[in-house]
Parts: C-alpha cells; sequence; structure tokens
C-alpha cells in the first residue's frame, strides 16, 4: 500500500519569519504536532511540538527566536508513492514522527505522521484477515 492516500492534505505551513511562539500557537489551536516551513512556495523544513518544548527548556523566549533560526536545514522528503512499510522503516531508522511528502515538481502534498502509520498498519491488518 502506498502512503498518498493516507497523508494529511490539510498541512499547517509557517514561513521561516515567523516566531516560533506564533507557531506553536497555530499548531495548539490546530491540534497538530507540526507545520511544515515553506521558503519560495516549497517545503524547507518542518517544526515540532519537541522543537517548541527543546528551546523552551533551554530558556529561550519562543517570541524572540524565529522558525528560520531553528528548523533544521536538510529536509528529508518522501513521495506519496512510498509503501507504507518502507515508511515505517524510514521514521523508525531516521527518528522521525512527521515526514513531508512531495509530488514530483517538489511542492508540498501533505504530512505523513505516526498516527497515519497506524491508520494505515491497521487497514493492511484488516485486508490480511
Amino acid at each position: 500500500m502506498e502512503i498518498g492516500p493516507l497523508v494529511t492534505r490539510a498541512v499547517l505551513t509557517v514561513e521561516e519569519s515567523d516566531t516560533l511562539a506564533d507557531a506553536a500557537v497555530w499548531m495548539m489551536e490546530r491540534g497538530v504536532g507540526s507545520a511544515v516551513v515553506i521558503k519560495d512556495r516549497k517545503p524547507s523544513g518542518i517544526i515540532t511540538d519537541r522543537d517548541s518544548l527543546r528551546i523552551i527548556a533551554r530558556g529561550i523566549d519562543p517570541a524572540q527566536v524565529t522558525v528560520g533560526e531553528i528548523v533544521m536545514r536538510s529536509l528529508r522528503t518522501v513521495s506519496p508513492s512510498l509503501d507504507l512499510l518502507e515508511a515505517a522503516r524510514f521514521m523508525r531508522e531516521k527518528g522521525f514522527r512527521h515526514l513531508v511528502v512531495v509530488d514530483e515538481q517538489g511542492e508540498l502534498f501533505g504530512v505523513f505522521s505516526m498516527r497515519d502509520l497506524v491508520v494505515g498498519l491497521l487497514q493492511e491488518l484488516t485486508v490480511s484477515l
């Protein structure tokens, strides 16, 4: 099974110039654990609730730091055609809870999360029974 049909398409996006405090508020309002960082209309990174906690734990004011200052620069993206079990292996190996999914043009397709993975695995299990 490909991950494409399981991917969350309604993705929260933020700009590199947005503050971490704003991004955290928007994540809380939307009930999501991540936001895709957009630069020049394409994904350039991902920020998660854990990133917010790390900054706060270091004593840094999240209202004084931008998303661009803390986002990882080497975004690893995947295709919607990625196999479900390959996605699971990739997430486990890299320690990722979210995968940014892009189309052939490198534009944002959606986000594949641990929650989406569980849904897919349950669907696979149900079909096998």
